[in-house]
């Protein structure tokens, strides 16, 4: 759990800086660069499981409790669905996270699909400490994608707080919570079969008594660390809410002694980290939505600069890091989401872009529309970064007026539920939604048909306007023979000049999935000592 050599057997890629375009120069990789990105190979073979002894199990236990002391961490990036993807993670940590979650993987894929093992996690050593989080539901399953991790980093994670209809369908997340005795089962196996420790990401319950009686559960079978949600499974979409810090207060009362509890909820500025500790009790905060919307709220200093200024930096980690088209435009839209509700025709490009130079260009267009709007708006800028920093020092906070502040500067996103929506528009205006809702019904007259089949065939047309998009998009040269260049290969090369390459000079392209350079080992134990 170290991290200080490069894995063996592991597929090594190059980041984005290290890209070779000569066909006649021969790289080699520095294998101690903490940026090399590492993926899991596709061929595993697991060792026969062997039971821990109780000096391991208890060495477990203090894991997480020393870590966090010795290395101070506070601040915790959360698990989230294509959103915590390598490049996100490491652009957060230059800004404040000190410990960081994987986005969640299903293990029942993760142990049977070797293609869905390797894209589903990129490692750097860079990233640690961090945590791998599986949602499962099958005591065998869970405990094998642990043990198959193992090496790689620094914790397991089992996700006991997804609220989403897709994870009751999948019973797992905060649908499995009726199920406890399966769920100590679980943590109960990777505690006594594999070598991390594992911790739980759970939601608090309906009842006060039930959410302590639930913690103290799972920590008996043998979680090393909590962390909770202050929203039960039922806050979602427009009925978030709140997040109740007073009932994760609870379970730090509860079961704090025995394990390092995190809070999780209502992180949206500077200085809510503090807060949260101050009134839960919790040795460490994790943010999740505050982070998706503004990913420098961990950095007091930078905290509210324009929204394209942070989309830029963070397109230059996703170029580097090959990070994934949807995990892109997902956070285009995020980080700039009040400007694009003013630019709609930015924020259809967004939806329609497959390349990260295309984001780039929108990003730029969107920071010279942003740049005139400050331009004559100093003094709304003025007073809004005077309103944010009263926040900061822990005056409380006013969701109506921190949504009237400028859109150019990244702020809160609140759902209307949680601001009037006077707030939002002038008076007799129409919020963005209400808009497209108007806009759609009119289609649906148009038609003849109802609302649903009308939103359904917007969306098939944004598909297909998607496809012919990434069909006009022009690639690049083949540096050898001059026919069209693979997406995204490293080398800038065509499927077939690439291979040559790549045999010739014992080369891998995670594009054209040629392993010449790194063969996949079946023996994982020597991975990072």
């Amino acid at each position: 759990m170290n991290g200080e050599t490069a894995p063996e057997g592991y597929e090594v890629e190059k980041c984005g800086e290290c890209e070779a375009v000569d066909e006649e120069q021969t790289t080699s990789l520095d294998v101690d660069d903490p940026l090399n990105v590492f993926r899991m190979p596709k061929k595993m073979t697991l060792p026969e499981k062997v039971k821990n002894t109780d000096e391991v199990i208890a060495k477990n236990l203090r894991f997480w409790r020393e870590t966090l002391e010795k290395q101070k961490i506070t601040k915790v990036l959360a698990p989230m669905v294509d959103q915590s993807e390598l490049a996100f993670r490491l652009f957060t940590r230059k800004y404040g996270a000190q410990l960081t979650f994987t986005p969640m993987i299903h293990a029942h894929l993760f142990v049977n699909d070797g293609t869905y093992r390797r894209n589903s996690l990129a490692l750097v050593k860079a990233d640690r400490p961090l945590v791998v989080q599986f949602c499962a539901n099958k005591v065998d399953t869970f405990l094998a994608a642990c043990r198959l991790v193992e090496d790689v980093c620094d914790g397991v994670d089992l996700n006991l707080g997804c609220p989403q209809m897709v994870a009751k369908r999948g019973r797992y997340g905060s649908w499995l919570q009726d199920e406890v005795d399966l769920i100590c089962e679980m943590v109960s196996a990777v505690r006594d079969y594999c070598k991390l420790p594992v911790s739980c990401k759970i939601r608090v319950r309906d009842d006060r008594q039930q959410t302590v009686e639930y913690a103290k559960r799972l920590v008996d079978a043998g979680a090393t660390m909590l962390t909770v949600h202050g929203r039960t499974r039922d806050m979602k979409g427009a009925e978030t809410g709140l997040a109740d810090w007073s009932r994760i207060r609870d379970v730090v009362e509860a079961v704090g002694s025995r394990v390092p509890v995190m809070a999780n909820g209502n992180i949206q500025f500077p200085g809510d980290v503090e807060r949260c500790m101050k009134a839960t009790g919790a040795v460490a905060v994790m943010s999740a939505e505050g982070l998706l919307y503004n990913p420098l709220i961990f950095d007091d200093s930078n905290a509210h600069i324009d929204t394209w200024k942070i989309a830029a930096e963070y397109l230059q980690y996703a170029k580097k890091f090959h990070a994934g088209t949807s995990a892109i435009r997902a956070h285009v839209f995020r980080i700039c989401h009040h400007s694009l509700l003013e630019y709609e025709d930015l924020r259809m490009r967004v939806s329609l872009e497959h390349r990260v130079e295309d984001f780039e260009n929108i990003v730029q267009e969107l920071g010279k529309r942003a740049t005139a709007d400050a331009q004559a708006g100093k003094e709304r800028e003025a007073e809004a970064r005077k309103l944010f920093e009263l926040i900061r020092n822990g005056e409380l906070m006013n969701a109506i007026e921190v949504s009237k502040q400028p859109h150019w500067i990244s702020k809160p996103y609140f759902r209307l539920k949680e601001v009037a929506k006077e707030s939002i528009v002038g008076e007799g205006e129409k919020t963005f939604r209400e808009k497209q809702k108007e806009k759609l019904a009119q289609t649906a007259k148009e038609m003849g048909v109802s609302m649903k089949q009308a939103r359904k065939r917007e969306r098939r047309q944004l598909a297909g306007a998607r496809i012919i998009e990434a069909k006009r998009t022009k690639f690049p040269p083949c540096a050898r023979c001059k026919q069209p260049a693979g997406q995204g290969c490293t080398m800038s090369k065509c499927k077939k000049c690439c291979r040559y390459q790549c045999k010739t000079e014992k080369l891998d392209c995670k594009s054209h999935r040629y392993l010449f350079a790194s063969q996949p080992s079946e023996n994982i134990q020597e991975i990072y000592t």
